[in-house]
């Protein structure tokens, strides 16, 4: 029996608008960080590699489907969202 298996997502490059700076629950007002902002809270960047989102809210150095740009990392934990 073969089974199909799909991801659906709400993901556009229009709607990305940049990171949350916590962790935030459905009840609080969560700030974010948006287009020309550094955003700290990242792990494992390479220094001036670009970034795309991924589906599954991750991000890579490849783009995904749809095309999502993320932004640039200045640091090994900083990127510039959609600098």
């Amino acid at each position: 029996m073969n089974q199909l298996s799909a991801t659906i997502t709400n993901l556009t490059s229009e709607n990305f608008i940049g990171f949350s700076d916590a962790t935030y629950s459905d009840s609080q007002t969560a700030t974010i960080q948006s287009f020309g902002s550094i955003d700290n809270t990242q792990s494992g960047l390479t220094p001036g590699q670009s970034y795309f989102v991924q589906i599954d809210g991750s991000l890579a150095e490849t783009p995904d489907d749809p095309e999502v740009f993320a932004g640039t990392s200045i640091d090994t934990n900083k990127i510039i969202v959609k600098g």
